[in-house]
Protein backbone atom coordinates (compact mmCIF):
# COMPACT_ATOMS: atom_id res chain seq x y z
CA UNK A 1 0.00 0.00 0.00
CA UNK A 2 1.21 3.38 -0.91
CA UNK A 3 0.39 6.43 1.51
CA UNK A 4 1.07 10.26 1.10
CA UNK A 5 1.61 11.34 3.99
CA UNK A 6 0.64 15.16 5.15
CA UNK A 7 2.14 16.54 8.23
CA UNK A 8 4.56 19.39 9.39
CA UNK A 9 4.77 19.28 13.69
CA UNK A 10 6.33 17.07 15.78
CA UNK A 11 3.68 15.20 16.70
CA UNK A 12 3.78 13.27 12.64
CA UNK A 13 7.28 12.54 13.41
CA UNK A 14 6.91 9.05 15.04
CA UNK A 15 4.20 8.08 12.79
CA UNK A 16 6.03 9.37 9.78
CA UNK A 17 8.99 7.39 10.46
CA UNK A 18 7.43 4.18 11.62
CA UNK A 19 5.56 4.17 8.22
CA UNK A 20 8.89 4.05 6.40
CA UNK A 21 10.51 1.72 8.79
CA UNK A 22 7.72 -0.94 8.43
CA UNK A 23 8.01 -1.16 4.77
CA UNK A 24 5.17 0.95 3.80
CA UNK A 25 5.87 3.16 0.25
CA UNK A 26 5.74 6.09 1.08
CA UNK A 27 5.60 8.30 -2.82
CA UNK A 28 5.61 11.92 -1.06
CA UNK A 29 5.56 13.94 1.97
CA UNK A 30 3.27 16.95 1.75
CA UNK A 31 4.27 19.73 4.32
CA UNK A 32 4.46 23.74 4.77
CA UNK A 33 6.72 25.73 3.49
CA UNK A 34 9.18 26.92 5.42
CA UNK A 35 8.20 30.84 6.08
CA UNK A 36 11.16 31.93 7.91
CA UNK A 37 14.54 33.25 6.28
CA UNK A 38 16.74 29.78 7.13
CA UNK A 39 20.30 29.65 7.79
CA UNK A 40 23.11 27.27 8.14
CA UNK A 41 22.29 27.76 12.20
CA UNK A 42 18.58 26.84 12.15
CA UNK A 43 17.89 23.48 11.52
CA UNK A 44 15.32 21.82 9.06
CA UNK A 45 12.21 21.12 10.99
CA UNK A 46 12.54 17.32 12.48
CA UNK A 47 9.66 15.46 9.38
CA UNK A 48 12.14 16.98 6.39
CA UNK A 49 15.19 15.95 7.67
CA UNK A 50 13.17 12.00 8.14
CA UNK A 51 12.25 12.42 4.64
CA UNK A 52 15.59 13.43 3.75
CA UNK A 53 17.03 10.70 5.83
CA UNK A 54 14.67 7.80 3.61
CA UNK A 55 14.83 10.06 0.37
CA UNK A 56 11.24 10.64 0.22
CA UNK A 57 10.29 13.52 -1.86
CA UNK A 58 8.48 16.73 -0.43
CA UNK A 59 6.17 19.19 -1.45
CA UNK A 60 5.19 21.75 0.22
CA UNK A 61 2.13 23.96 -1.86
CA UNK A 62 1.10 27.07 0.57
CA UNK A 63 -2.16 26.07 0.36
CA UNK A 64 -2.75 22.33 -1.01
CA UNK A 65 -6.37 23.06 -1.70
CA UNK A 66 -5.77 25.64 -4.33
CA UNK A 67 -2.42 24.38 -5.61
CA UNK A 68 -5.42 21.09 -6.94
CA UNK A 69 -4.84 17.58 -6.93
CA UNK A 70 -2.38 16.94 -9.62
CA UNK A 71 0.74 16.63 -7.81
CA UNK A 72 -0.97 14.36 -5.50
CA UNK A 73 -2.42 11.72 -7.93
CA UNK A 74 1.19 11.63 -9.17
CA UNK A 75 2.37 10.17 -6.38
CA UNK A 76 -0.19 7.18 -7.11
CA UNK A 77 -0.73 6.45 -3.61
CA UNK A 78 -3.60 4.03 -2.11
CA UNK A 79 -4.49 5.94 1.03
CA UNK A 80 -3.62 9.89 2.71
CA UNK A 81 -2.17 9.61 6.05
CA UNK A 82 -2.21 13.30 7.87
CA UNK A 83 -1.26 14.20 11.50
CA UNK A 84 -0.13 17.99 12.50
CA UNK A 85 -0.42 19.56 9.59
CA UNK A 86 -2.59 22.79 10.00
CA UNK A 87 -5.03 22.75 7.06
CA UNK A 88 -8.42 21.68 6.50
CA UNK A 89 -9.02 19.65 3.29
CA UNK A 90 -11.21 20.17 0.08
CA UNK A 91 -13.67 16.86 -0.47
CA UNK A 92 -11.25 17.14 -3.95
CA UNK A 93 -8.29 16.56 -2.05
CA UNK A 94 -9.29 13.47 -0.22
CA UNK A 95 -10.83 11.86 -3.33
CA UNK A 96 -7.55 11.95 -4.88
CA UNK A 97 -7.21 8.72 -2.90
CA UNK A 98 -8.95 5.31 -3.35
CA UNK A 99 -8.93 4.41 -0.25
CA UNK A 100 -9.45 8.23 1.37
CA UNK A 101 -7.57 9.35 4.29
CA UNK A 102 -6.73 8.71 7.83
CA UNK A 103 -6.23 11.62 10.24
CA UNK A 104 -3.88 11.26 13.79
CA UNK A 105 -5.41 13.58 16.55
CA UNK A 106 -3.81 13.90 19.99
CA UNK A 107 -6.71 14.12 22.23
CA UNK A 108 -9.83 11.80 23.11
CA UNK A 109 -12.39 12.81 20.27
CA UNK A 110 -14.88 14.17 20.11
CA UNK A 111 -13.06 16.39 22.81
CA UNK A 112 -11.01 19.09 22.20
CA UNK A 113 -10.63 19.21 18.30
CA UNK A 114 -8.56 22.06 16.80
CA UNK A 115 -4.99 23.11 16.49
CA UNK A 116 -4.05 22.73 20.19
CA UNK A 117 -5.57 19.44 21.85
CA UNK A 118 -2.60 18.58 24.14
CA UNK A 119 -2.20 21.91 25.67
CA UNK A 120 -6.08 22.50 25.87
CA UNK A 121 -6.54 19.09 27.54
CA UNK A 122 -3.79 20.04 30.25
CA UNK A 123 -5.37 23.41 30.73
CA UNK A 124 -9.01 21.93 31.60
CA UNK A 125 -7.05 19.60 33.85
CA UNK A 126 -8.31 16.42 32.02
CA UNK A 127 -6.44 13.21 33.76
CA UNK A 128 -6.63 10.91 31.28
CA UNK A 129 -5.10 11.86 27.53
CA UNK A 130 -5.21 10.31 24.63
CA UNK A 131 -5.30 9.93 21.00
CA UNK A 132 -7.56 9.13 18.19
CA UNK A 133 -7.18 7.64 14.69
CA UNK A 134 -10.37 8.85 12.59
CA UNK A 135 -11.33 8.85 8.73
CA UNK A 136 -10.68 12.52 7.17
CA UNK A 137 -13.55 14.46 6.06
CA UNK A 138 -13.99 18.22 5.03
CA UNK A 139 -14.62 19.07 8.67
CA UNK A 140 -12.01 19.96 11.81
CA UNK A 141 -11.27 16.50 13.26
CA UNK A 142 -14.53 15.20 13.03
CA UNK A 143 -14.83 12.07 10.63
CA UNK A 144 -15.77 8.57 12.12
CA UNK A 145 -13.47 7.46 14.66
CA UNK A 146 -11.40 4.12 13.98
CA UNK A 147 -9.32 3.36 16.96
CA UNK A 148 -8.51 5.22 20.24
CA UNK A 149 -5.82 4.74 22.47
CA UNK A 150 -5.16 6.69 25.88
CA UNK A 151 -3.31 6.87 29.45
CA UNK A 152 -3.00 8.71 32.64
CA UNK A 153 0.07 10.91 32.42
CA UNK A 154 1.99 11.60 35.42
CA UNK A 155 0.68 14.68 37.27
CA UNK A 156 4.06 16.63 36.81
CA UNK A 157 4.56 16.21 32.87
CA UNK A 158 4.36 18.84 30.81
CA UNK A 159 2.76 19.43 27.35
CA UNK A 160 6.17 18.65 25.48
CA UNK A 161 6.25 15.65 27.89
CA UNK A 162 2.82 14.36 27.08
CA UNK A 163 2.94 15.25 23.81
CA UNK A 164 5.97 12.84 22.92
CA UNK A 165 4.39 9.94 25.09
CA UNK A 166 0.90 10.41 22.80
CA UNK A 167 2.81 10.96 19.24
CA UNK A 168 4.55 7.46 20.14
CA UNK A 169 1.19 6.44 21.47
CA UNK A 170 -0.28 7.16 17.82
CA UNK A 171 2.46 5.81 15.64
CA UNK A 172 1.68 2.03 17.32
CA UNK A 173 -2.34 3.16 16.85
CA UNK A 174 -2.32 3.99 12.86
CA UNK A 175 0.30 0.70 11.84
CA UNK A 176 -2.07 -1.10 14.39
CA UNK A 177 -5.46 -0.06 12.45
CA UNK A 178 -3.65 0.16 8.68
CA UNK A 179 -4.77 -3.24 7.72
CA UNK A 180 -8.03 -2.89 8.66
CA UNK A 181 -8.29 0.36 6.86
CA UNK A 182 -6.67 -0.68 3.15
CA UNK A 183 -9.49 -3.85 3.87
CA UNK A 184 -12.44 -1.41 4.66
CA UNK A 185 -12.87 -3.79 7.81
CA UNK A 186 -11.87 -1.03 10.54
CA UNK A 187 -15.23 -0.47 12.85
CA UNK A 188 -15.23 3.20 12.85
CA UNK A 189 -18.03 4.87 14.93
CA UNK A 190 -19.35 8.76 14.50
CA UNK A 191 -18.30 11.05 16.72
CA UNK A 192 -21.55 12.78 18.91
CA UNK A 193 -21.26 16.17 18.09
CA UNK A 194 -22.72 17.39 21.32
CA UNK A 195 -19.80 15.98 23.46
CA UNK A 196 -17.37 18.05 20.81
CA UNK A 197 -15.81 20.79 22.40
CA UNK A 198 -12.99 23.54 20.67
CA UNK A 199 -9.32 23.22 20.99
CA UNK A 200 -7.75 26.79 19.31
CA UNK A 201 -4.50 27.76 19.01
CA UNK A 202 -2.62 29.25 22.27
CA UNK A 203 -2.64 32.88 22.27
CA UNK A 204 0.55 34.67 24.02
CA UNK A 205 -1.62 36.36 26.64
CA UNK A 206 -2.97 33.23 27.54
CA UNK A 207 0.30 32.92 29.51
CA UNK A 208 -0.21 35.99 32.08
CA UNK A 209 -1.12 34.33 35.47
CA UNK A 210 -4.43 35.31 37.09
CA UNK A 211 -3.46 34.89 40.64
CA UNK A 212 -6.97 34.91 41.55
CA UNK A 213 -7.65 31.31 40.01
CA UNK A 214 -7.13 28.49 42.49
CA UNK A 215 -3.16 26.56 42.57
CA UNK A 216 -4.60 23.64 40.61
CA UNK A 217 -5.16 25.52 37.34
CA UNK A 218 -2.20 27.61 38.02
CA UNK A 219 -0.02 24.52 37.87
CA UNK A 220 -1.67 23.42 35.06
CA UNK A 221 -1.17 26.59 33.29
CA UNK A 222 2.17 26.21 33.64
CA UNK A 223 1.54 22.44 32.10
CA UNK A 224 0.26 23.37 29.44
CA UNK A 225 1.74 26.33 28.01
CA UNK A 226 5.63 24.95 27.35
CA UNK A 227 7.58 25.45 25.94
CA UNK A 228 5.30 28.43 24.60
CA UNK A 229 4.24 30.93 25.92
CA UNK A 230 5.09 29.97 29.15
CA UNK A 231 3.46 31.62 32.40
CA UNK A 232 4.30 35.38 33.10
CA UNK A 233 3.62 37.86 35.29
CA UNK A 234 4.22 42.11 35.89
CA UNK A 235 6.53 42.15 38.86
CA UNK A 236 5.11 45.63 40.73
CA UNK A 237 7.60 46.46 42.91
CA UNK A 238 7.95 48.19 46.17
CA UNK A 239 11.25 49.85 45.61
CA UNK A 240 9.80 52.24 43.36
CA UNK A 241 11.99 50.97 39.93
CA UNK A 242 9.44 50.10 36.84
CA UNK A 243 7.62 46.98 36.43
CA UNK A 244 9.56 44.20 35.44
CA UNK A 245 7.78 41.44 33.47
CA UNK A 246 8.98 38.10 34.39
CA UNK A 247 8.85 34.16 32.71
CA UNK A 248 7.94 31.91 36.08
CA UNK A 249 8.39 28.65 36.56
CA UNK A 250 8.72 26.00 37.47
CA UNK A 251 5.10 26.45 39.71
CA UNK A 252 4.17 24.13 42.39
CA UNK A 253 1.97 23.90 44.83
CA UNK A 254 2.92 24.97 47.96
CA UNK A 255 -0.28 24.79 49.89
CA UNK A 256 -3.85 24.92 49.97
CA UNK A 257 -6.76 27.27 51.89
CA UNK A 258 -5.57 30.99 52.52
CA UNK A 259 -2.32 30.99 54.34
CA UNK A 260 -2.64 34.94 54.86
CA UNK A 261 -4.54 37.98 54.37
CA UNK A 262 -2.66 39.03 51.54
CA UNK A 263 -4.29 39.73 48.55
CA UNK A 264 -4.03 37.47 45.47
CA UNK A 265 -0.46 37.73 43.54
CA UNK A 266 1.05 39.42 46.56
CA UNK A 267 4.80 37.73 47.59
CA UNK A 268 4.63 36.54 50.92
CA UNK A 269 8.16 34.81 51.23
CA UNK A 270 10.89 35.07 48.74
CA UNK A 271 14.30 33.19 49.85
CA UNK A 272 16.48 30.62 47.97
CA UNK A 273 14.34 27.28 48.42
CA UNK A 274 11.48 29.64 45.92
CA UNK A 275 9.35 32.87 46.28
CA UNK A 276 5.71 32.27 48.00
CA UNK A 277 2.68 33.73 46.01
CA UNK A 278 -0.55 34.22 46.86
CA UNK A 279 -3.30 32.34 44.77
CA UNK A 280 -7.12 32.15 45.02
CA UNK A 281 -7.43 29.10 47.17
CA UNK A 282 -3.68 28.49 48.22
CA UNK A 283 0.22 29.02 47.86
CA UNK A 284 2.34 28.52 44.44
CA UNK A 285 6.07 28.56 45.06
CA UNK A 286 7.93 29.65 42.03
CA UNK A 287 11.09 27.89 41.48
CA UNK A 288 12.55 29.61 38.56
CA UNK A 289 12.63 33.28 37.13
CA UNK A 290 13.26 34.86 33.81
CA UNK A 291 13.25 38.47 33.93
CA UNK A 292 12.43 40.25 30.60
CA UNK A 293 15.58 40.05 28.11
CA UNK A 294 17.45 37.54 30.61
CA UNK A 295 18.23 34.06 31.57
CA UNK A 296 15.99 31.83 33.38
CA UNK A 297 17.48 31.44 37.17
CA UNK A 298 17.25 29.74 40.24
CA UNK A 299 15.53 31.73 43.09
CA UNK A 300 18.68 32.33 44.66
CA UNK A 301 20.53 33.76 42.28
CA UNK A 302 17.57 35.78 40.89
CA UNK A 303 17.12 37.58 44.53
CA UNK A 304 20.37 38.34 44.98
CA UNK A 305 20.19 40.44 41.78
CA UNK A 306 16.54 41.68 42.12
CA UNK A 307 15.64 41.80 45.59
CA UNK A 308 12.28 40.83 45.43
CA UNK A 309 10.83 40.71 48.87
CA UNK A 310 7.06 39.97 51.08
CA UNK A 311 4.53 42.56 49.95
CA UNK A 312 5.54 42.85 46.26
CA UNK A 313 3.10 42.73 43.97
CA UNK A 314 2.86 40.04 40.60
CA UNK A 315 -0.10 40.46 38.54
Amino acid sequence: MKIVVMGTGGFAVPAFRKLLESGYEVPLLVTMPIRTRRTDRLPLPEIRRVADEFGVPIYDPDDVNRAGTDELRRAGADLLFICDYGKILSPEIIAAFPLGGVNLHGSILPKYRGAAPINRAILAGETTLGVSLIHIIPAVDAGPVIAVDSYEPDPNDTAPIIERRLAEMGADLLLANLDAVARGKDTAIPQDDALACKAPKIRKEEGRIDWHLPVREIRNLYRGLQPWPKTFSDWVRNDGKPTTRLILGPLEIAGTGSESFAPCGTVIKADRAGILVQAGDGVIRIEGVQPSGKKAMLPGPFLSGYRMKAGDLLQ
